[in-house]
Order: structure tokens, then C-alpha cells, then sequence
């Protein structure tokens, strides 16, 4: 019998609907059926082309990105020679490729990924002259032997999962002899993933919080640019934008969209600002508008940050309603510029003049022309013409990088009120390339890539303007981790957190909370010697002389587990529990946080139940069964005892269970 692990195979779903025993008409079939495909910005692509040129559809609409164009080549990787893939192997992958952004829509770096993936996979079949039709698990296994030697561990790690969904595919869709089930025998998740580590609870480190949380440093500097940097500088932007992230813990799709606006007041008077909980939606997409409600430290603060950003993009606006109103760039610059575009011209248009040389593109359009009368500034005859555009010529310059996307409403809020490109606060000028100079025709939106541009360069802002070497790497989604954890650790109840940071799911908010159970650990610890905690450990504290009570709570307290209406110091390292989900029912290592509001729920849910099962239980003893009706008797009245206790610790003096059951079923 032969045994060893089970390896789990990749969930895939078939693309054809009816398999043939010949694997070649399943091939032909699959190919075929991608063909037939219509996808937005795919349509006009030609078929056996080694790139595709997408212009449109869903690859380029990416959270904070201005692409109007990519490409997606059909070729090995470079590691193995970047040489075009070719034969049935390319028509497999454009097939897939197809069909896999029609299924599941994936992101462009997942398809450019599965791209290459299938590349290491022909490299390795095609050096024993062998088909698809023949792959075998050994090939895989050299294609993800080689991946995990060019590629990072958490690189290699998604690429072979990838494998694994191409192995899928052949399994699906017949396209093998051999029935693949295929999986990496040495995939394992990598360190920097989901890693669970420990710490001793002895260690000074152990109430420094690191994981994807800000050092101190961070913002200490970021203050100082702030105050520092001046503000006609060319990346004084950028600054108010990180500042706006480090007050407010939005997502960069929701602060980068976020409508113009001056900060308001509600009845009460507690500050707020207008958005769009989103993540990476377009305007197509009903997104309500809600308010953000401010801390009251940083109003002052943010306030200066509107009215200068307001300042900044003033012009950007203006564009961008005059782009709104053309429905093109705007061009307004021509009206009073002469028939002829000479070199001289668009430099004073502070236009590059090289859009005039042979190789440009306007030149390749046959929108550049000689002019053979004009005479250099000597007044001689040059011996090659002097050249130059048209009006005509340059408004087809202006717009290469215009994407009519750009026009469409970024939001479309519950009143059916739409919010289009002038309506956005973070608004900036389209960089030409190579990043000299600033296309002042065309405003975009404040995309991701023009922000991590940024931060390649803020080591160097950072030594003139603070004085400083270096600051630790960081993300802007950062700050958002950060403000969770803070949030947490001061005590701010997971409801709450959920609704301020614009979430649906309560269990999403548990994710940015990155408190360490070590030091959990010793926050019950000084709660449980405070007073501020209940349960029997408590109680045996509170009697014990004060110069042993902390040898006691360190022996007793070195782990904490939530379960829900309370938390568990049970050591579970040393032994497993006697008393599984009998936690309130008087256990031993039962404690709980007094005005704890953020269980209350839970604790009513709890009480209400247990006291309709101790009435099922009463009616019980009336019948035959009488003993085991007794041990339930007395099980119930340790758990109604003590959750009556958290009750009254949390403030609760009435509570009447009936009321709070039927009040749930009616919910």
C-alpha cells in the first residue's frame, strides 16, 4: 500500500463543455473557443502576433494607475533567454489567457505571471522534443525546480501555484494523456507570509509592535517635511498627500478619488469629510457615499492640507473641466499659435522639440514637414531643411496620451449624482516620459506609480529638509495598519473600528490588528493587578499579598485566547484543555476585561441562551433521566453566574434574557 501526503489539486473549472477522446481536438477546440471571444480591448488584437497591444477592458483598469496602453508578450522568460515561445505552446497560453480573463478577470501581473509560467514548462518540453500532449509531472517538477532558483521565495511560491492551475487546465479540458493532479512537492508558504513566530514575554521587544505597523520615526519626519519643504516645491504634493494618509488610514483608491471639498460640521459640531469606500471599483459601480468622521487633533492640520492641495491642482482643474467640456485635452493653448510649429515654437510652448526629429512618431505620421525656404538664425540656407508641425500636428501630439476613460464618472453616489475628473481633490498633470516635464493639456487622476516614484526620492528630500540618513520603507497602506493597531490598543471596540475604516465584515478589521499575543499577554497581566479584569484568577489576586502577586500572574499568564464573550490564559503549549468550550462555566483560567463593550453583545447572546437551555432543563427533571438533567442544572447556573458577573462588570444591572431572544428572532 503506498502512502505519503495527499497533495490537493488545483481548483479549476473546464472551459469546454464536452471533452473528445482525441487530445488534439480538445486542443483545437480550446483554441477555437478563445477566438471566438470579444473581450473589451482584445477585439482588434491579430491573433498570431508574438505581442498583443491591449488598449482597453479590465487589465487597464487598475487601482491607481494611468495606463492607456499594455502588452502582454508571448515569450520565455528572460531568465531562460526572452526568445518568443512559438507552436502549439503560444497558441495554449493565448488560449488560456483568453479564457482565464473571461472566467475570473485576473489582475495583469497574475496573467503576465501564468504567462511565464507556461514558458519555463515549454523550455523544459521542448528540450526532450516532447508535446503537450506528453508533459509529465517530471516536467513540472524541473519547471518549478528552475522558478524556485531564478525567483525570491514569495515569488516562486505564487508561480508554483500557478503551475499547479496550469496543470489544472490540461486535467479539465483533456489536453494530456496523463491525468496531471498536480502540485509542487516542495511548495510551502514562505516566512514573510502569514509567519507565526514567538517571542519571551521577558523580552523588551515584546511590547514593540513591527509587524506592517510605522516606527515612530515615520511620522516625526513626515511632520518635518511637512513644516520643512517648501511649498512651491515640485514634490510638495506628494507631502500633503502623506500626510493626508498618516491623519485618515484611508485606502490609496479611496484618498486618491477623493471628491474636492472643504471639511463640515454636523449638528453636534464633530468635523467630517465625504467619500467612497472602495477599493479598486470604477464609476460604473453604485458606491454610496459616506461620511469620514475626523480626530479632533488633527483638524487643524488637515484643514491646511485642503486649502493648499486646493491651491496646488487650481490649474489641473481648470483643465480638466475644459477636458469635461471638449471631451478631449485641452487645448486652448492653440488657439494663438501660428499655422507653422517650428523648433523654436514648441520650446516656447515648453513643448519638446525632438517631436520634430526623423524618428518621432508625428514624423512617422507624416505629420512633420521640411520647409525648404526657411533660413537658420545666421540668416543662411541650413543644408538639411528645417522642419516643423502643424497646428493639426500638434493637437495629434496632445493627444497620444489621452484616454477617453478619463472622462467617464470615477463615482456615482446613492443620489445618482455623478463625480467625474474636475471633481477630484488629488489632481495632477500626465508626466511625459522619461519625467522632465509635465503634459499641462492633459490633468489625470493621482495614480499609485506616480506616488511610488516619489518615494524613490524621499531619502533625499528626508537629508536636506530633517537632516537624516535614511527613514524605514513604507506603503501608504501602511498608515492604515497602523491606525488599526493603535485604535485597538487604545481600546476602541472592532464595531467601531469597522465603520471608520469604511469595511463591511468586522472579521476584515481582526487582520489590521497586529497586537502581538505576547503582549496581550502582559496587557491582562497589569488588567488582572489593576483591578481592571474579572474571573477566579482575579479574585485569588486580589487576596494574595502585593510582593507575590506578580510571580503568580507571571506563572499563570503567558497566553491569551479570545473566545468570544471573554479571553483564556490556558497554556495550551504545555497541555491540551480538560474543560473544551466550557470556558464561562466557572473555569479556572476564564478571565475578562471589565467594561468591556465591545463583548457585550456576545455576553447577552451567550446568557440568554444558556438561561433557555436551564429552562428546558427543568421541565427535564421531571422526567426519568433525572441525574443527567442535574449535571446540566448545575453547568447552566456556573455559566448564568458568571456571565450575570461580566454583565454587571460591564455596566449591565437589567437584562431580561426572554426579551433579548425574541428581540433577535424578530431581527
Amino acid at each position: 500500500m503506498r502512502t505519503g501526503k495527499v497533495l490537493r489539486k488545483s481548483k479549476v473549472i473546464p472551459f469546454l463543455t464536452s471533452l473528445q477522446i482525441d487530445r488534439q481536438v480538445n486542443f483545437n477546440n480550446l483554441v477555437a473557443k478563445a477566438k471566438l471571444l470579444k473581450l473589451d480591448g482584445v477585439e482588434i488584437i491579430q491573433w498570431e502576433e508574438e505581442v498583443w497591444e491591449i488598449t482597453s477592458g479590465r487589465l487597464l483598469q487598475q487601482s491607481g494607475r494611468n495606463n492607456f496602453l499594455i502588452k502582454m508578450s508571448f515569450i520565455y522568460p528572460p531568465k531562460l533567454g526572452g526568445e518568443r515561445i512559438g507552436g502549439d505552446w503560444e497558441q495554449l497560453a493565448k488560449a488560456l489567457f483568453l479564457l482565464r480573463l473571461h472566467s475570473k478577470q485576473q489582475n495583469l501581473s497574475n496573467q503576465r505571471g501564468f504567462i511565464g509560467v507556461v514558458g519555463y514548462i515549454a523550455y523544459f518540453v521542448n528540450q526532450r522534443k516532447a508535446s503537450i500532449y506528453n508533459l509529465t509531472r517530471e516536467d513540472l517538477d524541473h519547471a518549478c525546480d528552475e522558478i524556485s532558483k531564478d525567483y525570491s521565495e514569495t515569488s516562486a511560491y505564487n508561480f508554483h501555484k500557478l503551475v499547479a492551475e496550469f496543470a489544472g487546465h490540461l486535467d479539465a479540458n483533456g489536453l494530456c494523456k496523463n491525468l496531471l493532479n498536480y502540485k509542487y512537492s516542495k511548495q510551502k508558504r514562505p516566512k514573510s507570509v502569514n509567519a507565526v513566530g514567538t517571542k519571551r514575554l521577558d523580552d523588551p521587544a515584546t511590547l514593540v509592535t513591527n509587524e506592517k505597523v510605522l516606527a515612530p520615526v515615520v511620522f516625526k519626519v513626515l511632520g518635518q517635511l511637512y513644516q520643512n519643504v517648501p511649498k512651491d516645491h515640485k514634490y510638495r504634493f506628494y507631502i500633503l498627500l502623506l500626510t493626508f494618509f498618516a491623519c485618515t488610514g484611508r485606502r490609496f483608491s479611496e484618498l486618491s478619488l477623493l471628491p474636492n471639498q472643504e471639511i463640515q460640521f454636523d449638528e453636534d459640531g464633530v468635523p467630517y469629510l465625504e467619500y467612497f469606500p472602495r477599493k479598486a471599483s470604477k464609476g460604473n459601480t453604485f458606491t454610496p457615499k459616506r461620511k469620514l468622521w475626523l480626530p479632533s487633533k488633527t483638524l487643524e492640520l488637515l484643514s491646511g492640507v485642503i486649502s493648499e492641495i486646493q491651491t496646488l491642482t487650481e490649474k489641473c482643474r481648470e483643465s480638466a473641466l475644459e477636458m469635461h467640456k471638449s471631451q478631449t485635452v485641452d487645448l486652448r493653448f492653440l488657439k494663438n499659435c501660428p499655422d507653422k510649429l517650428y523648433k523654436s515654437d514648441l520650446i516656447e510652448l515648453d513643448i519638446n522639440p525632438k517631436i520634430l526629429d526623423c524618428t518621432s512618431r508625428l514624423t512617422k505620421e507624416s505629420l512633420v514637414f521640411p520647409d525648404h525656404e526657411k533660413l537658420t538664425t545666421a540668416g543662411r540656407k541650413p543644408t538639411y531643411p528645417i522642419c516643423y508641425t502643424t497646428r493639426a500636428g500638434l493637437k495629434k501630439y496632445c493627444e497620444y496620451n489621452f484616454n477617453s476613460k478619463s472622462l467617464s464618472p470615477f463615482h456615482i453616489d446613492q443620489f445618482g449624482k455623478e463625480y467625474f475628473l474636475h471633481d477630484l481633490m488629488f489632481l495632477r498633470y500626465y508626466t511625459m516620459s522619461g519625467g522632465k516635464s509635465e503634459a499641462y493639456w492633459l490633468t489625470v487622476e493621482c495614480s499609485h506609480s506616480m506616488l511610488t516614484n516619489f518615494l524613490r526620492y524621499i531619502d533625499d528630500l528626508v537629508a536636506q529638509y530633517v537632516g537624516l540618513e535614511n527613514i524605514p520603507e513604507f506603503t501608504t497602506h501602511d498608515f492604515r495598519h497602523t491606525l488599526n493597531t493603535i485604535l485597538d490598543e487604545g481600546g476602541l471596540s472592532d464595531l467601531i473600528q469597522t465603520e471608520w475604516f469604511g469595511r463591511s465584515d468586522p472579521q476584515d478589521t481582526k487582520a489590521y490588528q497586529h497586537t502581538s499575543p505576547e503582549k496581550k499577554a502582559l496587557i491582562i497581566r497589569e488588567q488582572l493587578k489593576n483591578g481592571e479584569a474579572g474571573g477566579r484568577l482575579a479574585e485569588q489576586i486580589f487576596n494574595l499579598p502585593i510582593n507575590i502577586q506578580d510571580a503568580v500572574l507571571a506563572a499563570r499568564v503567558q497566553a491569551v485566547h479570545d473566545v468570544g464573550t471573554g479571553l483564556c490564559i490556558h497554556n495550551f503549549s504545555q497541555l491540551p484543555c480538560e474543560r473544551h468550550l466550557q470556558c464561562s462555566a466557572d473555569c479556572k483560567d476564564y478571565v475578562w476585561v471589565k467594561d468591556d463593550k465591545r463583548r457585550l453583545e456576545e455576553q447577552k447572546r451567550i446568557l440568554a441562551i444558556t438561561v433557555h437551555a436551564q429552562e428546558a432543563v427543568q421541565q427535564q427533571k421531571q422526567s426519568n433521566r433525572v441525574k443527567k438533567s442535574l449535571d446540566w442544572e448545575l453547568h447552566n447556573n456556573k455559566k448564568i453566574n458568571v456571565l450575570s458577573k461580566q454583565l454587571e462588570d460591564n455596566g449591565v444591572i437589567e437584562f431580561d434574557p426572554k426579551a433579548y431572544l425574541e428581540e433577535l428572532s424578530n431581527v
